[in-house]
């Protein structure tokens, strides 16, 4: 009975480690340069939320894997009345003070009606991460969210 137990706690203490590492996190340092804060917010909101909620990767500064970098946005109509958002996402290594060298890079672009959600269509907790935002920027912030945490998973897993 002894010796059961002992096989029994060494299986556990040797399968343990390999199930948590199994299911570990890409840690993502999202970044926007300083002169595109303001325009940049709804895309690392959303992005940050769905990241966040996520079962592959996690968001912060310290220890990341590696840095993502959201530029080059930009907004604007097109012709039949849909908001088309469009901005570059850069996977970088990580680093401290400069940034680190390029893994890959992404346009990414959305393109959707800014009417008031449909809480029947959008997540509804997605749409309560983002209640700082106005509605027209949730609304920007949560379809940017869903293009940028399917791009980053296609390049990172």
């Amino acid at each position: 009975m002894h010796r059961t137990k002992i096989k029994l706690l060494l299986m556990v203490l040797i399968l343990l480690p390999l199930a948590i590492m199994g299911t570990e996190k890409t840690v993502i340092d999202l970044k926007v340069p300083l002169a595109e804060t303001a325009e940049l917010a709804p895309a690392q909101a959303g992005a940050t939320v769905y990241l966040m909620q996520s079962d592959w990767a996690s968001v912060s500064e310290l220890k990341e894997d590696v840095a993502v970098w959201l530029t080059d946005y930009d907004r604007k109509k097109n012709l039949i009345g849909q908001q088309v958002v469009s901005l570059t996402l850069e996977v970088r290594e990580p680093s401290g003070i400069r940034i680190g060298n390029l893994l890959d890079k992404k346009d990414i672009t959305v393109r959707y009606w800014n009417k008031k959600p449909d809480t029947t269509r959008f997540k509804q907790q997605i749409l309560n991460d983002l209640d700082d935002l106005s509605q027209d920027l949730q609304i920007e912030a949560y379809f940017l969210g869903v293009k940028i945490e399917s791009v980053l998973h296609s390049i990172l897993k």
